[in-house]
């Protein structure tokens, strides 16, 4: 068994993975921005010449996000899962990682304890439709909001996820929203199509935000009738209040929000109301 860096004719067999997982929210553009990224975190499991697993690592400034950990259905439990994770972990310390992340679905958690990771906190799941509508104080995000944006995001998350919304913000233009008070930017909000469903997150407002469900209801006003997904962490208590209170959503299993290595969980304050994803934060 040999852990290689993807190539661009990889992407296609990541995205088949997470497809058989019945993860909609992955498709191969997901796959193209982490490429995009840092081709290097992109990491591919093969044995015999065959195609067996994946994992996506994620670096920042001082820490790093661990997510799209899969393995083959037939090739499980042969070590290969362990083999993917260590590999990504490694490669983060290498790039000065401290702090190492991911969110753990409840099948895998005794292979992060048993690696080190330790529980932070619930990352809660919500998926539904809701009724959407236009409000004043919600427009799309202007390239010329994207300083502003990228300021608030670093401000709450902790690293600079600039690449992502950029990428976000070219793809998908029409998902993306941002909260105005006094002409500045007090929130946004970004999602992008899956399979039959929006992706949504990452959502992050300022501190004492008014109103910032207004961001979610104006995204789903742009989407239309379309089947909305996204996850919110404990530590944003006002969001998961709000989301649980929402006609039309329904609350799935919720995964963990994990930490191997010192230092302060970024990504964890209350002025984050959805997540980016796994391997974002």
């Amino acid at each position: 068994m040999c852990i290689r860096s993807m190539r661009g004719e990889d992407l296609s067999f990541a995205t088949e993975c997470t497809r058989r997982e019945g993860w909609l929210g992955e498709t191969i553009d997901v796959f193209r921005a982490f490429h995009a990224h840092d081709p290097s975190g992109c990491l591919i499991a093969e044995e015999d010449g065959r195609k067996v697993g994946i994992c996506i690592a994620v670096p920042y400034d001082t820490f790093g996000f661990l997510g799209e950990l899969i393995v083959v259905q037939e090739y499980r439990g042969r070590g290969i899962g362990r083999a993917l994770l260590e590999q990504g972990i490694g490669y983060l310390q290498k790039r000065g990682c401290s702090g190492i992340y991911l969110d753990g679905d409840a099948p895998a958690l005794s292979l992060y304890e048993r690696i080190g990771f330790r529980h932070v906190c619930r990352s809660h799941r919500f998926v539904g439709r809701i009724r959407g509508r236009s409000h004043g104080r919600v427009r799309p995000i202007r390239p010329s909001d994207l300083d502003a944006v990228c300021s608030l995001d670093r401000l709450a998350f902790g690293g600079s996820r600039r690449f992502f919304l950029e990428y976000r913000l070219e793809h998908f233009p029409q998902f993306c929203m941002t909260l105005i008070r006094d002409e500045g930017v007090a929130g946004f909000i970004m999602a992008q199509p899956g399979h039959g469903v929006v992706s949504v997150g990452p959502w992050v407002v300022e501190e004492n935000a008014v109103r910032p469900m207004d961001l979610l209801e104006a995204l789903a006003f742009e989407t239309g009738e379309a089947l909305l997904r996204l996850g919110a962490l404990d530590t944003s208590s006002r969001a998961v209040t709000a989301l649980r209170s929402m006609q039309g959503f329904e609350e799935g299993e919720p995964s963990w929000r994990m930490v191997l290595g010192p230092g302060e969980v970024p990504g964890t304050c209350e002025r984050i109301f959805a997540v980016g994803s796994a391997a974002k934060g």
